[in-house]
C-alpha cells in the first residue's frame, strides 16, 4: 500500500527500472520493490509534496545508476577474508550484561543494546551484530529483575541489629 506518490520517487524508480535492465527480471523486480519500500517507509511520516525530505532520501540513497550496478556486482568492498564490522555497541551490551558490575552494567546493557539495534536498523548495508544486541538486551532486562527483586527482599527482611 502506497502512502502517498511522488512525482520524484515515481521517476527515480524508472530510472532504476531501466538501469537495473541488464539483470534477470526476477532479480530487478526485486530490487526495484525494495527500493520502492524502503522509499514509502523512510518517507511515511513526511507530508505529501514534502520536496525537500524526498530530495534528501533520494540523495541518500544515492543514483539508481550507482544502485543497479551495486546489485549486478555484488562483490564485496572489503578485501577477500575480511570480517564485517559487527556493530560495537551490540558487543559492549553483551560484555556490560555478562559483567554486570553490580547491577550497574544492566543499565549498560540495555543502553548499549538499543542504541546498537538503532545503528543497525539506521545502516544502510545491514551491519552484523543484531543477534548480540538482542541478547544484551534480554540480559540486561533480566539483571534490572534481579536487582529489583534483591531491594524487594532486602527491604522486606526485617533487621537484626539491635
Amino acid at each position: 500500500m502506497k502512502v502517498h506518490t511522488d512525482p520524484l520517487v515515481d521517476d527515480y524508480l524508472r530510472r532504476l527500472d531501466a538501469a537495473a535492465s541488464t539483470l534477470p527480471a526476477d532479480q530487478r523486480d526485486e530490487l526495484v520493490s525494495e527500493i520502492r519500500d524502503h522509499l514509502e517507509e523512510a518517507l511515511r511520516q513526511t507530508p505529501a509534496g514534502d520536496q525537500a525530505a524526498v530530495r534528501n532520501e533520494l540523495e541518500r540513497l544515492g543514483s539508481p545508476e550507482e544502485i543497479a550496478a551495486a546489485a549486478a556486482d555484488p562483490a564485496p568492498s572489503q578485501p577477500a577474508g575480511a570480517a564485517s564490522q559487527i556493530n560495537g555497541f551490540a558487543i559492549a551490551s553483551v560484555l556490560a550484561a555478562v559483567l554486570w558490575f553490580a547491577g550497574l552494567g544492566a543499565v549498560l546493557a540495555l543502553v548499549f543494546g538499543y542504541r546498537a539495534r538503532r545503528q543497525i536498523k539506521d545502516s544502510a548495508d545491514g551491519q552484523p551484530g543484531s543477534g548480540l544486541a538482542t541478547a544484551g538486551i534480554i540480559l540486561g532486562w533480566i539483571g534490572i529483575a534481579i536487582v529489583v527483586t534483591v531491594v524487594i527482599l532486602i527491604s522486606l527482611h526485617p533487621n537484626k541489629s539491635h
